[in-house]
């Protein structure tokens, strides 16, 4: 220990230099830009149940209010939150299980039961939010993922409008290796990842005792060389997780809120969008929910 006070400014001098001279020894650490690193092992599906985008509720018939502004702002915000909270794995699913709009056509029924439907916006403004929602939650999931694979299934809400999404999806995306729109005509969607098998349907036309008998007939390859097997429905807007032969049916919880006809039949449900990560040998390793 030197003290400045009790030093001559010769021995201060010396040691200035001595301290200069070892500083000059150290190299500078250059400017790094990190690599993105994405987890071969995971898979991350981002599923999106039930948005409604164009039906209406008012507060004093269905305990809230929902127009397309709040759909849209649902489905953004939803899937930024997950992807906020999700690790950054290679390949990533937006899986659309069914009734992104609430309307098939402009008649504003449903397409099946012809049941009147309370609505918010026009037929065309909606299929227009829709894609441009899709669009949104595609290109922050493509930021934070290497692989990003998109299908969109039908619902009995949107049997036929859902299509349209579908190509416009299709058409943007066709020139981008990193983002996949799937364009099929099948109510089904399948997918394997290491030992898992993914599989959804909108939930409409069969219960999940048949979708999982359906499952193992249609795809018996798949099913034989996976351990963990995994269904995706939508349709009845409550959540519902239930074990048949050996695979875990998950009905999803909806986007959307009550509707009046909803409310007037006494259905509850909790809006709620999540993001679930599966590991390629272990099977579900982690989630995350965001309520409305």
């Amino acid at each position: 220990f030197i003290n400045p006070q009790t030093s001559t400014k010769e021995s201060l001098d010396s040691i200035v230099d001595y301290i200069t001279e070892v500083m000059n020894t150290i190299t500078p650490v250059g400017l790094t830009i990190p690599q993105k690193f994405f987890d071969e092992d995971l898979i991350t599906i981002y599923p999106i149940a039930d948005a409604h985008m164009g039906m209406k509720a008012h507060i004093a018939e269905a305990g809230e209010n929902y127009d397309l502004d709040t759909a849209a702002l649902r489905v953004k915000c939803g899937i930024s939150k997950c992807i906020k909270g999700s690790p950054s794995s290679n390949k990533a699913i937006i899986l659309d299980v069914g009734d992104i709009t609430h309307s098939d056509d402009g008649n504003y029924v449903t397409p099946r039961s012809k049941h009147p439907l309370d609505m918010s916006s026009s037929h065309y403004e909606a299929i227009d939010c829709a894609i441009l929602t899709l669009c949104s939650c595609i290109e922050l999931a493509a930021d934070h993922h290497k692989k990003v694979l998109v299908r969109i299934l039908r619902g009995n809400h949107n049997e036929h409008s859902y299509i349209a999404i579908m190509f416009a999806l299709f058409e943007r995306y066709r020139d981008n290796p990193n983002i996949i729109i799937e364009k099929t005509p099948s109510d089904f969607f399948v997918y394997t990842f290491g030992s898992n098998m993914f599989a959804a349907h909108h939930g409409d036309k069969a219960k999940a005792e048949r979708l999982v008998m359906h499952m193992a007939h249609q795809w018996s390859e798949e099913w034989g060389r996976t351990k963990w097997r995994y269904y995706f429905t939508g349709h009845l807007h409550h959540a519902k997780l239930q074990d048949i032969g050996g695979v875990q049916v998950e009905q999803l919880r909806a986007v959307s809120s009550r509707d009046s006809y909803a409310s007037s039949h006494g259905y509850v449900g909790a809006p709620q969008m999540q993001a679930i990560t599966y590991h390629r040998r272990d099977g579900e390793s982690s989630r995350v929910k965001v309520s409305f």
